[in-house]
């Protein structure tokens, strides 16, 4: 009986240091490098599917991030020693807005992994994702734009100045404190008055209504409730999604 193929014509891997996950049709599924069964069923996934477009996130080391007109090609493994001891397989992107490149670690070939056709995958640092949306939807009043992503056990922080990047970390927390803390400690070194500038969110969830509450005391807030693809939480072997149609009003 001949396999009926799905139709899958756009796939994303979000890729982490020892695990990755698949997501296609608002459904997915979770993979360590070393499970051959999950492998072999997400290889038979595309083996039996139309993608012909997959897109692989780079979650798994941290990114350097330099000015196009200051950027050197040959010295990449130099760039990324100042931030991560992850240096193989390095690759590199540059923003849509052309001003700054993103060199990053990948950690596997999963074409190689999956039996992929190399052609149809394309790959960009999560960083490079988040700043390309974030480049869209900041204005050009004057002062500082303050842009927070929280998932569970981290957050990250993206800084503009009007239309221009300043700023970008991420920090591994355990609570509202520590939220707090490192948020705080951030802005108070780019402001001189927390009550001046605003905070806004990327994304809008109940799980992280303390942290909204706790901010809103020291700083006004905001939200960005377009959620795309938005990394809710993630551990080993457990990954959730949220996609435009789970977002909350």
């Amino acid at each position: 009986m001949q396999k009926t193929k799905i139709k899958i014509s756009k796939a994303s891997i979000y890729q982490f240091k020892s695990f990755f996950h698949l997501n296609f049709l608002n459904e997915g599924i979770s993979s360590t490098y070393i499970d051959k069964v999950k492998l072999s069923k997400i290889s038979k996934i595309f083996k039996n599917s139309s993608v012909n477009s997959l897109e692989v996130i780079h979650f798994n080391s941290a990114p350097s991030i330099i000015p196009v007109k200051f950027y050197d090609k040959d010295i990449k493994d130099k760039y990324l020693k100042t931030n991560t001891a992850s240096i193989k397989n390095i690759d590199e992107d540059i923003s849509a807005d052309q001003k700054i490149k993103v060199v990053y670690s990948k950690n596997k070939d999963l074409s190689k992994t999956l039996g992929l056709d190399k052609q149809k995958v394309t790959h960009i640092n999560h960083f490079t994702q988040l700043y390309n949306y974030l480049a869209g939807v900041v204005d050009n009043s004057d002062g500082l734009s303050f842009f927070i992503k929280i998932s569970s056990g981290f957050f990250e922080i993206m800084i503009f100045n009007k239309n221009e990047f300043v700023f970008f970390n991420s920090f591994e927390i355990v609570d509202e404190n520590e939220f707090l803390y490192y948020t705080f400690f951030v802005l108070k070194n780019y402001q001189s008055s927390i009550k001046k500038d605003k905070i806004i969110f990327i994304g809008k969830h109940e799980m992280f209504d303390n942290y909204y509450n706790l901010a809103s005391k020291y700083s006004s807030i905001d939200f960005i409730e377009d959620d795309t693809h938005f990394i809710l939480n993630f551990e080993e072997n457990f990954f959730s999604v949220i996609h435009a149609d789970n977002i909350r009003d």
